[in-house]
């Protein structure tokens, strides 16, 4: 594991990723680490982040807070030939509460290349309807009194945005929806694990799961 830990005043910032063993998806990691870093530390010197002076005259009676970046993660390996970093995201930069965020990063471990869902599947349109059909299906019945029709039917529909983070496992993919994506806030993330035989119509790139024609 390596981390980078800043602390300050208005500032804690502490975040981890995986050193997975292959020179190319170190770097990759790396790099998206200390962008999701810098891109923090930007956003903290921008208008409208909240307590900042007005005019250069300090609002004295703005309630002082810690800005907060948290990252941690989970690793999963579809087979020897690939893995899935999944970052879970926390920010704190004033409100009620913070925002969490959900990114996955997956990998062909052979050539340290970062996988895009056209080299995980021959037909990502295809890809698409499969995994809203099932998750809308599973979704609706484990959210149960918190199932929020609008949410759940916006959030799980065959848009590209809805299925950005997607972990390989070894029995197919795991979905991952961030808070207020498919259910309220205090329904928390969701994910749905989809079995592999169900998106074989989309064309899997089988290797990736260790599967030999």
């Amino acid at each position: 594991e390596a981390s980078i830990t800043l602390r300050e005043d208005d500032f804690d910032i502490d975040v981890r990723y995986p050193r997975l063993g292959q020179a190319a998806v170190d770097d990759d990691l790396a790099r998206w680490a200390a962008h999701i870093v810098a891109a923090f530390r930007q956003g903290l010197v921008e208008p409208g982040t909240g307590g900042e002076p007005v005019n250069g005259t300090p609002d004295l009676n703005a309630h002082h807070f810690v800005n907060e970046l948290k990252v941690t993660y989970d690793v999963t390996r579809a087979s020897a030939r690939a893995a899935t970093v999944t970052f879970s995201i926390w920010t704190y930069t004033g409100g009620a509460h913070g925002n969490l965020d959900i990114i996955t990063l997956s990998y062909d471990m052979a050539s340290g290349a970062r996988l895009a869902p056209e080299d995980i599947f021959a037909d990502t349109e295809v890809a698409l309807t499969l995994l809203a059909s099932y998750c809308y299906d599973a979704l609706a019945e484990t959210l149960g009194d918190d199932r929020a029709e609008d949410m759940l039917r916006s959030g799980t529909s065959p848009d590209a945005d809805n299925y950005a983070s997607l972990a390989l496992t070894p029995e197919g993919v795991r979905v991952h929806f961030p808070p207020y994506q498919v259910a309220p806030w205090s329904s928390g993330p969701q994910q749905v694990d989809v079995p592999l035989g169900v998106l074989i119509d989309a064309g899997p790139r089988l290797e990736l799961w260790g599967v030999t024609r």
